[in-house]
């Protein structure tokens, strides 16, 4: 299917002291879902429509690390909310707690463990596709295609979750100046049911590259499947991204 999305968002952030402060964001758009294909299934069918979205997020942050560029020490804790329902078409709200851990080691090598917990949920009939969570890509299990982990109908297409939460550990090394050499492992699930771990567990592992350069930093990982579910294969798979993690 195809997903259209337009409207504003505006947000305020306040500091509350030296490493930490809130953020509150409105945001209203359309959703629309369409150009489904004929075979698809009928619980992907029946995501198609326009939906008008009024939704409001809260986020508090704690925030030490040294540098966005090439974290070597600190740390980074995320804390939000999410409520869809001030009008429009979709009843839903959500939670989320995401955390980063940074250490230097011997020979400027640096180990970083980072995870996140997160859960949906409707205060209507269902929540709908683009709101329900997925994983999978450069941002979490590196070892699976773009939004590939999750709830899957029977042809196994992704429908997505009402929880997830995945967990990674990377240890990177200097090669050259700009350049450093990675390893890593990821493990994470997604259940169709709120406020529930009980999804299968998909994990990975596998080298990458970091490159810092003028345009910013551009990330490559080559991830191979160590568990994986009946839909996902077992082959490696490349992910590559550009930016920072703010």
């Amino acid at each position: 299917f195809d997903q259209q999305n337009y409207g504003l968002s505006l947000s305020f952030r306040k500091p509350l002291g030296e490493h930490s402060y809130a953020e509150v964001g409105y945001t209203l758009q359309n959703v629309k879902i369409h150009g489904i294909d004929e075979n698809a299934s009928p619980e992907i069918k029946a995501e198609e429509g326009d939906f008008l979205q009024s939704k409001i997020d809260a986020t508090w942050v704690h925030d030490t690390r040294d540098d966005v560029r090439i974290t070597r020490t600190g740390h980074k804790i995320e804390l939000g909310a999410m409520y869809s329902g001030m009008g429009g078409d979709v009843d839903a709200y959500g939670f989320n707690a995401s955390g980063s851990q940074y250490f230097n080691l011997p020979f400027d090598t640096i180990l970083s463990i980072e995870g996140a917990i997160r859960t949906v949920e409707s205060t209507g009939d269902s929540v709908p596709i683009f709101e329900r969570l997925f994983l999978g890509g450069a941002n979490n299990l590196r070892g699976f295609d773009y939004r590939e982990v999750g709830p899957k109908d029977a042809s196994g297409e992704p429908l997505g979750g009402l929880t997830s939460a995945y967990a990674s550990v990377e240890y990177t090394f200097p090669i050259m100046e700009k350049v450093r050499g990675a390893v890593f492992w990821d493990v994470g699930m997604v259940s169709g049911s709120a406020y529930d771990l009980g999804g299968d567990i998909n994990s990975d592992v596998g080298i990458g590259l970091r490159l810092y350069l003028p345009i910013g930093p551009i990330r490559v990982d080559f991830g191979v499947p160590i568990q994986s579910d009946e839909f996902n294969d077992s082959g490696g798979r490349f992910n590559f991204n550009i930016g920072y993690k703010f």
